[in-house]
C-alpha cells in the first residue's frame, strides 16, 4: 500500500464532509441495540460480515473497509448491495497486519468516514486496540474490527458473536459491553431500504 495515494484519498473525501450527526453519538438500530460512534467494537463469528454490512448501511457517509487481499477481494458487489450502496464503499488492501492497522488508524482519525471496518485474523492486543480507540475518538467514526481467529483482552467498547440462526436470519450476542448489560438478538433482513427486524433474546453472561 502506498502512503501518498491513500492519504490523498482520505483528504479528498474529507472535503465532502461526513455530516456532524454521523460522528460521535450512537448508531441505533433498535431501542435496545445501539453502538457508540467514536469507539471501536469487535465482531466475531461466521456472520461477522453481515453485522458489519448492516451497521455500515445504517450509517450516513462513506465506509472504509480494510484488510488483507483475500478478505477484501471477497466482497462481491452483488452481495454488498443487499445491505448498502456499493458506491459508498472504499476498499483498501494491506500487505500485512501492520499495514492494515495503519490504514485503519488513518481512516478512523481522518473524519472522512462514517464507518471503518478492519478485518484481522487475530484480534488486536491491548496496545493495538488502544491506538485504534484513540483514532476513533478523534475522528468520531464507528470502528468495527472483524476478528477471524482469536480474540484477546482489548480496549474495544463491545464484543459481538454473530452467527447464522436456526431457520434463517442471524443471532447477534453481545458478550462484552462497557456501557450496558450484554444481551442477544435474533435478526432478520428484508433489504437495505428497510430497517432490520430485531427480537431481543435472553441476556447472556459477559465475557
Amino acid at each position: 500500500m502506498s502512503d501518498e495515494p491513500f492519504l490523498s484519498r482520505l483528504q479528498a473525501m474529507r472535503a465532502a464532509s461526513v455530516p456532524a450527526g454521523a460522528r460521535h453519538g450512537e448508531l441505533r438500530l433498535a431501542p435496545s441495540l445501539s453502538l457508540a460512534r467514536g469507539r471501536v467494537h469487535e465482531v466475531m463469528g461466521d456472520s461477522a460480515d453481515v453485522f458489519a454490512l448492516i451497521m455500515a448501511g445504517a450509517a450516513t457517509g462513506p465506509v472504509f473497509w480494510t484488510g488483507f487481499s483475500r478478505d477484501v477481494e471477497s466482497l462481491a458487489p452483488t452481495g454488498v448491495q443487499v445491505f448498502l450502496d456499493p458506491a459508498r464503499l472504499v476498499l483498501t488492501i494491506g500487505l500485512n497486519r501492520g499495514e492494515t492497522l495503519w490504514a485503519a488508524e488513518q481512516a478512523l482519525r481522518a473524519r472522512s468516514a462514517a464507518c471503518v471496518v478492519i478485518e484481522l485474523q487475530d484480534g488486536p492486543d491491548l496496545r493495538e486496540s488502544r491506538r485504534l480507540q484513540i483514532a476513533a475518538e478523534e475522528g468520531g467514526a464507528l470502528g468495527l474490527i472483524l476478528v477471524r481467529g482469536r480474540a484477546f483482552t482489548s480496549a474495544a467498547e463491545t464484543r459481538w458473536q454473530c452467527d447464522a440462526g436456526a431457520g434463517g436470519g442471524w443471532v447477534w450476542t453481545s458478550t462484552k459491553s462497557k456501557r450496558g448489560t450484554p444481551g442477544a438478538w435474533r435478526v432478520s433482513w428484508k433489504g437495505r431500504h428497510h430497517a432490520p427486524d430485531l427480537v431481543p433474546l435472553a441476556a447472556t453472561a459477559s465475557a
